[in-house]
């Protein structure tokens, strides 16, 4: 077949996440990585729009032109002298048929998408969306007899329900507690000041651990060091851990964040701790962004984390 991009410039081709190929039949994806946009925000509870996330990091990640394709060469890390990511295949696989709020189609269909990614030997990566979608996608690794949890946010995630709503933005993570096969639970870089006492004793009354945002800046080698030793893990990644002054395309922003050299250390960190099976990146707002800072910065993170995980592999 004729190479029809020769220049691959970032503004040339479809936008697929990192320029991979297309496969949309979940039953034939035949890679390493599949991409799976979740463009749902029925559960957000202040500024709507992460609905339009994966749109837009599609569109950003496509800076990296290289490492999709058929032969993917990966990228060079300067920092470590070695490349990252080397004939890993990666394929973008459209997004989940979300309609409208019928929270259980809706969910049932995000797991159900991700349950065939891991019929079909993948590691699924999924990009929301708002947070409340972690649920589902953790629901998905059923297969696994233990599954560790590592949450990157700004706010514990762990309230019960408001007015009875129990799947929403602000409960994932205590669903996902809730599951059966979910072991350790790590939660980092939590800083905000509208923790609620109750969820943060209900949190530890279940065994979940903390490493807040200060910790972190107080002592990131100490605060690694409190990451535990894992089995199979599955991450979650709230944009929102992030400083607004570097993230501002989120719908829940909190001041005083991680910076993405921090980010960079847990996850290079959490890669080494434990088999790496799936991660979402939620809660990317476009609408609110500045020109795309948001979801260029995530983009990069996404990619440096494959990096990690492949190395460790």
């Amino acid at each position: 077949m004729t190479q029809r991009y020769n220049a691959n410039l970032t503004s040339v081709g479809l936008a697929t996440f990192f320029k991979s190929p297309v496969c949309e039949d979940l039953t034939k994806v035949d890679a390493d990585v599949a991409f799976l946009g979740i463009p749902y925000d029925g559960g957000v509870g202040y500024r709507p729009g992460a609905r339009f996330g994966p749109g837009s990091i599609r569109e950003y990640s496509k800076r990296f032109t290289s490492w999709g394709g058929a032969n993917p060469a990966g990228y060079w890390d300067l920092d470590e002298g070695e490349r990252r990511l080397d004939g890993v295949r990666m394929v973008d696989c459209g997004d989940v048929d979300i309609a409208y709020y019928d929270l259980e189609r809706n969910f049932g269909l995000i797991t159900q998408n991700i349950e065939t990614l891991l019929d079909r030997g993948a590691i699924p990566v999924m990009i929301g969306g708002d947070h409340s979608v972690t649920f589902p996608c953790v629901r998905a690794f059923s297969r696994f007899d233990e599954l560790d949890v590592i949450h990157l946010d700004a706010h514990l995630d762990w309230i019960d329900g408001v007015d009875g709503v129990r799947f929403a933005s602000g409960s994932p993570l205590r669903r996902t507690k809730e599951l059966p096969f979910v072991r350790k639970m790590t939660h980092i870089g939590i800083r905000d000041v509208r923790t609620r006492e109750e969820d943060w004793r209900a949190l530890h009354a279940k065994g979940a651990s903390v490493i807040t945002r200060k910790m972190i800046r107080d002592n990131l080698e100490a605060a690694l060091d409190k990451i535990p030793q894992m089995s199979n893990v599955y991450v979650t990644m709230d944009i929102d851990a992030m400083d607004p002054s570097i993230a501002p395309g989120t719908g829940s922003p909190c001041s005083d964040g991680l910076l993405y050299h921090e980010l960079k250390a847990i996850l290079q960190n959490v890669a080494t701790k434990g088999k790496i099976v799936g991660f979402d990146l939620v809660e990317i707002n476009p609408l609110v962004d500045l020109a795309g800072q948001t979801s260029l910065m995530a983009s990069t993170a996404i990619l440096e984390f494959l990096g990690a995980i492949f190395k460790n592999r």
